[in-house]
């Protein structure tokens, strides 16, 4: 199981930092899109949809695909999405924290909850564009998905050889407080080497600092969000697409959740200019 999963990334990273750094936009989007589209027939999964539902809720999350793609340019529209979904992650703490008393995906919600799947691909679509988009964009997003993984491997390590607290037993048993710190630290350590690589001044090396504590715990938060809803469902792995590592969602929730708040972030902070 290990060897596959080592395999499947040896395999996947080079392709997707290929991708980020030597494929035009139009290209990018399109393999963002075909990712999101599969996730997208995941959570029909999730929602326990039959078949064809499944089928017709991917045909409608690639025609919203498309259209944000049209629409990129339009900032109000953008804006609105990505508020959107950072609106939905926060909301989404609540639930994790709630859970197993909090939503339960019945079939009278699953209409909501498949509105819910909408906005979170939709918002991340968005948001990975937008920084792909920005001055020295590439260089830009291989950074969120650093900080992304060293949010993982920093908890990874630190929860195994200080894990005490759970941070979320009902949800992810395997999380503790002591891994969450670890991660934060990690992020804090790639967030100065980014300042450094990126000549930032002191105020927005604050700044990029202050963005990686809150990619850190967001990150999580994806992380634990989807968790749930496949405790929900009663599955282990959203999909079987990368072997040894489960489907779309499994690979990308944190990405999902931290993507909207890092365009943001640096936009707010003004770290890309």
């Amino acid at each position: 199981m290990l060897l596959t999963r080592i395999i499947t990334a040896a395999v996947l990273l080079p392709l997707v930092i290929g991708a980020i750094f030597f494929f035009p936009p139009v290209a990018v989007a399109l393999l963002l899109a075909a990712f999101l589209l599969v996730g997208a027939w995941e959570w029909g999964g999730l929602l326990q949809l039959p078949a064809a539902w499944r089928g017709l809720y991917g045909l409608l999350a690639a025609a919203v695909l498309a259209l944000l793609w049209w629409q990129m340019d339009a900032v109000p529209v953008v804006q609105a999405v990505l508020w959107a979904g950072v609106l939905w992650w926060v909301y989404a703490v609540v639930l994790v924290i709630r859970f197993p008393r909090g939503w339960d995906v019945g079939v009278g919600l699953r209409p909501v909850a498949g509105l819910v799947g909408l906005v979170i691909l939709a918002a991340a679509f968005v948001a990975v564009l937008g920084v792909h988009g920005l001055p020295r964009g590439a260089e830009w997003l291989l950074l969120l998905f650093l900080l992304i993984w060293a949010a993982d491997t920093g908890a990874y390590f630190a929860g195994h050889a200080y894990g005490a607290r759970k941070l979320a037993p009902k949800v992810s048993p395997g999380k503790t407080l002591e891994g969450a710190a670890g991660g934060l630290v990690a992020c804090v350590l790639i967030a100065l080497v980014a300042a450094w690589w990126f000549a930032l001044n002191p105020m927005q090396t604050v700044g990029l600092v202050l963005l990686s504590l809150f990619i850190a715990p967001v990150s999580v938060i994806g992380d634990l969000t989807e968790s749930m809803f496949k405790r929900q469902a009663g599955i282990k792995d959203s999909g079987q697409i990368f072997p040894g590592h489960g489907g779309v969602l499994d690979r990308l929730d944190s990405l999902l959740a931290a993507a909207p708040f890092y365009l943001l972030g640096l936009e707010f902070m003004g770290v890309a200019g």
